[in-house]
Formats: C-alpha cells, structure tokens, sequence
C-alpha cells in the first residue's frame, strides 16, 4: 500500500467517514468501515484522530473549508442586507449538490447532540463563525454590525430546516422559492436597520 502524506490520509477518512455516516447512519459508521472505505489500515485511522470527536470535529472543519474553497463568497462592501441574502442562497444550492454531505451532517450533528452538549455547540460554532465572517466582508459604513450575529444564526436555522426538506422532497422549485422569500425578507430587515451617517458641512 501506498504511503500517503498525513494531511491527504486525513482528507481520505475525513471523505470516508462522510461517505458511510450519510449511508449507515453514526452508529453505523465505525472505524473499521472508515478505514476500509479509505483503503488505509485502522491503525493510520486511530494515528490521524484519536476519538470520533476528533473526527467530527475535522468533518466539520472541512465541512466549512471546503464551502469557502467552493465559491462561498460575498462581496466586499456589497451591504449586510444583500450578503445574507446571496449567503442564503448560497448555502442552499450547496446543500442541494452535496446531499451527501447534507446527510451525513444531520446523522452526525444529533448523536453528537445526544452525547456531548459542549462538543454540539463547538461543532455548529464552526458553521456560525464562517457565516459571521462572510457576513462581515459585506459590510457598509450604515450597515448595523449587531445583526451580524443574528442573521449567521438566522441563515444556519433556516438551512437546517431546509436539509431535510431538501432531502426529503428534492424539489428544486420547492427549495428556491422558500428561499427567496426568506432572502428577501432579510434583505429588508438588514435596509430596515440602516444607520443614518452624518455628513460633514460643506
């Protein structure tokens, strides 16, 4: 077999694991089925990631790396209201084409729920802190920063609902008109907060 360097034997459990947990299920997904899917001995898998919290943890990191890597984007100064919107958008035409990985995330983040309180909050904080700092590359002078934080929870919530939904019905027309209107509606709220800016005296 083949000696891979460390950080490509990572990505290969990384895939592994996602790949099978989207199939089987956490409970399904063990470390001998991870390692066999990643054609690597189980002994390179416990080397790379001593626990399976350690591995979600990479499978999330990954999970949000590889969304910015992909195209995630917004444009710097285009405007908090119209960043969340475009970032809603976004993460909803991503979740349609990486179903397995949409999959793989809701198996994933409820066992997680049901055995580590702490480790769920530190997993759905990654998905927070790269919305807030997309969000932030949009921002204008008027745009009111505290919504910042409330609307990255807003698209993460709206996106866990639309997963499932997504999942369950793949219907495209579904999918884009639920999110347009929530993408217009935060535009909105997003103008609705503006800061007037004080101009200075001629």
């Amino acid at each position: 077999m083949a000696r891979l360097p460390a950080g490509q034997r990572r990505e290969d459990f990384i895939t592994a694991a996602v790949q099978i947990i989207a199939e089987r299920g956490v409970h399904g997904a063990t470390t001998r089925r991870i390692a066999e899917r990643a054609q690597a001995p189980l002994a390179s898998l416990h080397y790379c990631f001593h626990t399976k919290e350690e591995l979600f943890l990479a499978i999330y990191e990954d999970m949000a790396a590889t969304q910015l890597r992909e195209g995630f984007h917004v444009r710097e100064g285009s405007g908090l209201g119209r960043a969340a919107a475009g970032l809603l958008r976004q993460v909803a035409a991503w979740f349609g084409k990486e179903q397995t990985y949409a999959q793989a995330q809701l198996e994933m983040f409820f066992w997680v729920l049901r055995q580590d309180s702490d480790l769920a909050k530190r997993l759905y904080q990654v998905h927070l802190d790269m919305l807030e700092g997309l969000l932030r590359q949009g921002l204008r002078p008027d745009d009111d920063v505290k919504l910042v934080e409330v609307l990255a929870r807003t698209i993460a919530s709206v996106a866990d609902g639309l997963v499932p939904q997504w999942l369950t019905f793949k219907d495209p027309v579904m999918r884009d008109t639920t999110v347009d209107v929530i993408a217009e509606s935060l535009e909105r709220l997003a103008d609705a907060h503006r800061i007037p800016q004080v101009t200075a005296a001629g």
